[in-house]
């Protein structure tokens, strides 16, 4: 009809075909690469997307904690929370309250109103809750297994430094609320913020209540403590760490890279020098190791003799290797120079510091390598005091 041939036909339908342009293999290596590359974009910014929701969180429950600090102090008439309070065992490893009286006289209790244990209630998870209204969230957020209440969290078991206290472990972990005590997602700066406070002697003693302070080069002994015991006796309290995301890690030769966001939290939290102990710090691959005594026996490292018993056992005992403190300016990977609860970058590249005056920062380990923002009668860079 169209006056073509069948011939015709077959050999236009030949043509076309023999036009046809197909794709390449180098164009469509190039078309995955640029979807691969799309992709990883995508994936990228979803991770720091979750990243900064989980941060926005961990600053809300941070906030809550800050506020309840200060309802405390409001309460008892400006004098700060405690950091630490000696219930169970003295520096001899020998149960105080029975044998020689030495007992807070405090009782505090849970949710439903039962006291209690007083080992439970030495560092300052139990004694803020009921500031907290009991808010399993605000202190216990970072738990991926959701327990039913801060009455029944047990402390999760976990391959960091942080066996069980020796009052403790008669219960192998299994005592209502140990969870609550032991791994909460922010440490206090107990050491500086009301005190660690042990037992000598039967008479309540606070750590660095008299020491040789060093301001900016110069020297001398103080009849003071360097522990701020009521809110007034901050004056920065803007600039002062009194919570921070803290997760305890095992000293080691080794710098630490990036740490899962998993890990549980400490109760309490420390600079990267504690007295005129290097804590942590950072540095390279190239690390000199030293061994120490780190029982807490005469002739062991003053820093785990300034740990109590109780606590002793959250500590590796017996000698260990410990990395050399890094030159200055050789900023790398965290360093632990001694097992102890740090500062944690949790979610993201910075930790959530909440600061006295209920201001929540995010600062990186490095920006908290400073003094200045751990002791409130820091005023120099260069502060130091002795042990």
């Amino acid at each position: 009809m169209n006056g073509l041939t069948p011939s015709d036909r077959i050999g236009r339908a030949q043509g076309r075909r023999r036009g046809t342009r197909a794709f390449t293999i180098v164009e469509l290596l190039v078309v995955i690469a640029i979807i691969g590359l799309l992709l990883g974009l995508l994936i990228g910014g979803l991770r720091a997307a979750i990243a900064s929701g989980k941060q926005t969180k961990e600053a809300n429950r941070l906030k809550q904690v800050l506020l309840a600090w200060q309802m405390y102090s409001n309460q008892y008439e400006d004098r700060l929370l405690p950091g630490y309070l000696e219930q169970c065992m003295g520096d001899d490893g020998v149960q105080t309250g029975a044998q020689d009286g030495a007992s807070w006289q405090v009782r505090f209790r849970n949710k439903r109103g039962q006291e209690l244990a007083p080992e439970l209630c030495q560092a300052y998870p139990w004694r803020l809750a009921p500031f907290l209204d009991y808010n399993y969230d605000a202190i216990l957020g970072w738990r991926l297994d959701i327990a039913e209440d801060l009455d029944t969290a047990l402390a999760l078991e976990t391959d960091q430094v942080q066996d069980l206290p020796e009052c403790l472990a008669s219960v192998g972990g299994n005592m209502d609320g140990a969870g609550t005590e032991l791994q909460p997602a922010f440490g206090y700066n107990a050491y500086y913020l009301g005190g660690w406070w042990r037992w000598t002697n039967g008479t309540p003693r606070l750590t660095f209540a008299n020491v040789t302070q060093t301001q900016g080069g110069t020297s001398g002994t103080t009849t003071t403590s360097v522990t701020a015991l009521a809110q007034s006796n901050i004056s920065r309290p803007a600039e002062i760490v009194a919570f921070c995301a803290s997760t305890f890690l095992n000293a080691s030769p080794n710098p630490y890279e990036k740490l899962n966001d998993t890990l549980a939290g400490a109760p309490w939290v420390v600079p990267h020098k504690l007295g005129a102990t290097d804590v942590w710090g950072f540095g390279g691959a190239n690390l000199e190791s030293i061994s120490l005594n780190q029982t807490g026996d005469a002739g062991g490292d003053a820093l785990s003799a300034s740990v109590p018993a109780v606590f002793r056992s959250w500590l590796s005992p017996g000698p260990r290797l410990l990395a050399a403190p890094a030159p200055q300016g050789d900023i790398g990977h965290l360093l632990v120079y001694q097992s102890q609860a740090i500062p944690f970058e949790r979610y993201g590249k910075a930790v959530s510091v909440g600061c006295c005056d209920a201001s929540v920062k995010f600062l990186t380990l490095k920006a908290l390598n400073d003094l200045r923002l751990w002791v409130p009668s820091a005023d120099t860079a260069q502060f130091s005091h002795s042990n």
